[in-house]
């Protein structure tokens, strides 16, 4: 009865599909009349080719080989490089190198690329002040960023802004970090901005003002998507630690 359930199901999932997706109809009398036979067939030639082409299957599969073999990236973007110097091969070197928390080799990359570029880029540039911003180089932060062509996205403002809160943090200057944080927080997506917010009024012994922003992040998570909450769950953790620690 069991196998019986299971063709069943199959079938129909597959007779879905063929409508779904607007395959052959003809498909229908072979998985309906040759069960296990059509519905094999139908699997190696509909579904099992655009497989392949699926973002998000493509990603999983991306995710597993990583944590199987974390330098397997790093690998392939050098492997890339040594086969073509191009500014595009030096970037996904870069990002690999990122993705793996080695800074100064990714700010490496970076830099070289920045040199074959034939123009200022901006996207090459605001990496190269992320990469020495997380490699602790304030002084090559905000070179970088002092660097930039101008633009006129309120988002990339936001985003550079940001960034140069971050590297004033890290600095020391956390009166010129929070002008920054406050200007961009209603804006920016998530809630880092809020959480690095109250971690600075925390630090000035601002208890009250904290317990706000915090309680704000607390109200917010209810319209989180959950994907969000999983990626950022340390953070969401920190924040609802701190507003019981201050009462």
């Amino acid at each position: 009865m069991l196998w019986i359930a299971v063709t069943i199901t199959l079938q129909v999932a597959c007779i879905v599909h063929v409508f779904r997706y607007g395959r052959n109809t003809a498909w229908v009398m072979a998985i309906a009349f040759l069960p296990m036979i059509g519905v094999a067939a139908y699997f190696i030639v509909e579904i099992m080719p655009n497989l392949s082409r699926d973002r998000r299957l493509r990603q999983v599969k991306a995710n597993i080989a990583d944590s199987i073999d974390p330098e397997r990236r790093v690998r392939e973007g050098r492997d890339a490089v040594e086969f073509s110097d191009t500014i595009a091969n030096r970037m996904e070197y870069g990002d690999a190198l990122l993705a793996r928390d080695r800074y100064d080799q990714a700010l490496e990359q970076y830099r070289i690329a920045e040199r074959k570029s034939p123009h200022a880029d901006r996207t090459i540039g605001m990496l190269i002040a992320e990469a020495a911003y997380e490699a602790g180089l304030v002084g090559d932060a905000l070179a970088a960023l002092d660097r930039l062509p101008e633009t006129t996205s309120q988002s990339e403002h936001d985003r550079r802004d940001l960034l140069r809160a971050k590297v004033a943090e890290l600095d020391g200057r956390r009166g010129d970090a929070l002008a920054l944080y406050r200007r961009i927080v209603e804006r920016a997506p998530g809630d880092e901005v809020r959480c690095r917010i109250a971690a600075i009024l925390i630090a000035d012994g601002d208890k009250t003002g904290a317990r706000t922003v915090l309680n704000e992040v607390e109200m917010r998570k209810k319209r989180t998507p959950p994907a969000m909450l999983k990626a950022n769950a340390e953070m969401y953790d920190w924040a609802k630690r701190m507003l019981a620690e201050l009462g």
